[in-house]
């Protein structure tokens, strides 16, 4: 009971979909999962790629909600997230963020570079197949919108920098070929939760990215395995968060 007391009014957050329109940001998340199934296209199956998994924070005022927790007044923000294959490829999705989010920054050599930087977005709303869902998006007709956080007036064509809140989550990074334990214990998420499968309740652990990354199909082998060491030293790995 002094660790939990359930008999204590927890709040509850319904799913909300990002407000569209222009915000300002913060990438707080570069996380490479090793070599993951892809979706197979037109019927074909595709071989596994390396995957990475972006988020960025959106910290402008219609990004922000309040909320009371024990008395205390807090705020929670909206995070995009995107999955996408890590392909450098000029023509890939991968090149074409990295590139937009690079805005002629000769110096960037890896978006991991650009972790905690602050960027403009525009999110735009699209449907699911049914019209029953609303997603937010931060590309829209196969263009990228994200940028420098700068407005430049179009009447003068001055340039002003934008304010932009720090970010309010912890930063998280994994380099799949590169890794470290601080690393590692960043992506650490604890906790579970009960879902049902089947009308059978099931216990299920938050720990999906370091869960992903062991599953990779070139786990074996791979520069985070060695890190980890043997099967003890993952599960106590796994069961620790970033060092503070």
């Amino acid at each position: 009971a002094t660790i939990d007391d359930q008999t204590a009014s927890k709040p509850t957050f319904e799913y909300e979909v990002a407000p569209a329109g222009f915000t300002v940001a913060r990438l707080v998340a570069y996380i490479e999962t090793g070599s993951q199934p892809q979706r197979a296209y037109q019927g074909q199956e595709k071989p596994d790629a390396p995957k990475v998994r972006l988020a960025f924070e959106l910290l402008g005022k219609a990004h922000m909600t309040e909320y009371t927790a024990n008395g205390e007044t807090k705020t929670r923000t909206n995070v995009i997230r995107v999955d996408l294959p890590l392909f450098t490829s000029d023509k890939s999705n991968y090149s074409k963020l990295f590139k937009s989010m690079r805005a002629g920054d000769e110096t960037i050599k890896h978006m991991a570079q650009l972790l905690g930087k602050p960027f403009l977005i525009k999110v735009t709303h699209g449907k699911s197949k049914d019209g029953t869902k609303t997603y937010a998006n931060i590309k829209e007709d196969g263009v990228w919108n994200v940028g420098p956080a700068i407005h430049t007036d179009v009447i003068t064509n001055e340039t002003t920098v934008l304010p932009v809140p720090e970010a309010t989550v912890p930063l998280q990074m994994l380099l799949w070929g590169n890794p470290s334990q601080e690393q590692w214990g960043s992506i650490f998420i604890d906790g579970s939760y009960t879902r049902t499968v089947d009308g059978v309740e099931v216990v299920q652990s938050k720990n999906f990215l370091q869960e992903e990354c062991l599953a990779a199909s070139n786990f074996a082998g791979s520069a985070l395995q060695a890190m980890l060491g043997g099967a003890s030293d993952v599960i106590e790995a796994m069961s620790k968060p970033a060092p503070a």
